[in-house]
């Protein structure tokens, strides 16, 4: 039995759709109204007169050119606005004016620039050039009236363009016009022919900017919209005629502006089997050229050294700066001083090219398609080459082979597993952990078995600067914050020492060899167990399962596991500690 299946859509009140009802009629119910009294019999002969035949020519070739002029300027206006920033706001509001100027306005405008006594009246005269009141002053108004339309429609595109796209387009090498041939161009190009159509629609309707700058001079400005304005004068069937066929031409106009939109496909989801990875031979096609490097980085007061050839795992909870650091390093936001030039970042996001298939996107990489196909074979992602719709953890993969695909001095990864399933983590894990010496590689992560099996170094970020750095078997049995302790399955209590003692709401250990001052202690889980004739007295705050709970030991916090039960939160536990498992020690 096979189920066609359709995304439920939201549920719309009654009222509201009666209303929307009534906004469509109220369009509609002019055109069809004109409809009628249109005199079809007599169609033929008034669109064979001269008279229309010269409107239509000037109607459709000052279109025409003013729709290219458009299109292309419109749309090099909406590229430029995405990198003004907080300018482009301002250029936004001119750039509408037009939407907002009375059409006589506006032709006044265009007289007082262009026309013989404008402000390049003058310099055009010099030059022999004559706009106003000619063929040249219809398209100069026809554009002016237009731009807006290509701009609002390509501007949206763009700004609906995940940055992600560009910015790891940039980081994996590709030069500014290939990201604009082959990911910008292309993502944008529905929009670009939806905002041409629209502009040409408009212009074949325009009206008041054009006979104010331009003129109705038979034969050479006269449009079809001042032909139908002097033609109800004098015959009303023939204006009723030359409206009919305005308005099919604005039709077929709109309909191309929509064909985008009607020609849209959804791809059927279909799974996908992904092969064996060679990873000896990914390595290979992937190694750098030159020999792994420390990285040295600064911003501000905070300095850091990467070293070269290992993983170095950047750790901290959520907010503390990771990813921002991240981005110091990739050259994303300035102000950072990074010793390395080649530098590819990967963030959770794959920033795969939209409309470009996997083998494209990796084409763009290497520059060489049968390198690309190489890659992808010895990934195991052959069967996905053709393939545009990935799955989350597909993308992710595709990101990974992408990024390692450009070579890099320095990979720089922001959980780069999330997305993916227990097998193909592990073996890009196990990748990145023999090709670990091929470069310097900085891996953020939340998961203990990276920090633990595949890094050799931990930074820890806190509160947006470095809390503490060094190696992991150091930085996971000492832990700096109650962050890295978690992580490392520990408890920590947060007290000082006294005459060669650790002291702790009342409890106390030995600190042979540690001078007086602020000191941590930290041990396993399983080191606090429950006892009635326990020294220590603790209360559940939460039940975590599988005997496990969490308790508090005066006002700091620490976790119970391997009980027997889970106590409900408010029981008291008396426990005991085992003092051979506690690691005292100073702050680093």
């Amino acid at each position: 039995m096979s189920l066609t299946l359709r995304e439920r859509r939201p549920q719309v009140p009654w009222a509201v759709i009666a209303v929307g009802v009534i906004a469509a009629v109220y369009i509609l119910a002019p055109i069809v109204a004109l409809g009628l009294r249109v005199p079809w019999g007599h169609l033929a002969s008034t669109f064979s007169a001269p008279a229309t035949q010269d409107l239509l020519r000037i109607t459709l070739s000052s279109a025409g050119l003013a729709t290219i002029a458009a299109t292309v300027l419109g749309t090099c206006l909406a590229l430029w606005l995405q990198k003004l920033q907080r300018l482009s706001a301002v250029v936004r509001l001119v750039v509408y004016l037009p939407f907002a100027l009375p059409p006589v306005v506006g032709g006044l405008a265009l007289t007082a620039l262009l026309g013989r006594r404008g402000v390049l009246g003058p310099v055009l005269d010099a030059a022999g050039i004559s706009v106003a009141f000619s063929f040249v002053g219809v398209v100069v108004a026809h554009i002016f009236v237009t731009l807006p339309f290509v701009v609002v429609a390509v501007d949206s595109a763009l700004r609906q363009l995940d940055s992600e796209v560009i910015a790891s387009a940039r980081g994996v090498g590709m030069r500014p016009g290939e990201i604009l041939r082959h990911i910008t161009l292309p993502a944008i190009a529905p929009a670009v022919l939806t905002g041409a159509a629209l502009a040409c629609a408009r212009s074949l309707g325009e009206f008041g900017t054009t006979i104010t700058f331009a003129g109705s001079m038979p034969g050479v400005t006269r449009t079809l919209s001042s032909g139908i304005y002097l033609a109800r004068e004098v015959s009303a069937d023939n204006a009723y005629a030359l409206s009919a066929l305005l308005i099919a031409l604005a039709v077929i106009l709109l309909v191309v502006a929509g064909l985008p939109f009607l020609l849209r496909q959804r791809p059927a989801p279909s799974a996908r089997t992904l092969g064996a990875m060679d990873v000896e031979q990914l390595r290979r096609l992937t190694s750098p050229v030159g020999e792994a490097q420390d990285v040295h980085f600064r911003v501000g007061h905070t300095v850091a050294t990467f070293r070269g050839g290992l993983i170095t795992a950047v750790i901290g909870p959520n907010g503390a700066g990771k990813t921002t650091l991240l981005r110091f390093l990739a050259g994303r936001l300035l102000g950072a001083e990074v010793s390395a030039e080649q530098v590819v970042m990967l963030t959770q996001n794959p920033g795969l090219p939209p409309t470009a298939s996997v083998r494209q996107a990796l084409t763009m990489v290497t520059r060489d398609e049968a390198r690309a196909e190489t890659l992808l074979r010895h990934a195991g992602l052959d069967s996905l080459g053709h393939v545009r719709d990935l799955s989350g953890g597909q993308a992710a993969q595709v990101a990974l082979l992408r990024a390692l695909a450009a070579r890099p001095e320095v990979l720089v990864l922001d959980e780069p597993f999330a997305a993916m399933d227990v097998e193909s983590a592990a073996r890009w894990r196990h990748l990145l952990s023999i090709a670990a010496p091929d470069r310097t590689t900085i891996l953020v992560t939340h998961s203990h078995y990276d920090v633990s099996m595949l890094a050799s170094d931990v930074l820890v970020m806190e509160g947006g600067d470095i809390a503490a750095r060094g190696p992991v078997t150091e930085l996971l049995a000492q832990p700096p914050n109650r962050f890295v302790a978690e992580l490392a399955g520990l408890n920590l209590l947060e007290g000082s020492v006294h005459d060669g003692r650790f002291n702790c709401e009342g409890v106390t250990f030995p600190a042979q060899g540690l001078a007086d001052g602020p000191a941590w202690a930290a041990f396993p889980r399983t080191a606090l167990s429950a006892a009635a004739d326990g020294e220590l007295s603790l209360q559940v705050v939460a039940a975590l399962g599988s005997g496990e709970v969490l308790a508090t030991l005066g006002h700091q916090r620490v976790r119970l596991a391997d009980l027997a039960e889970d106590f409900a939160p408010g029981t008291l536990l008396r426990c005991t500690l085992d003092p051979h498992a506690v690691r005292v020690y100073t702050r680093i």
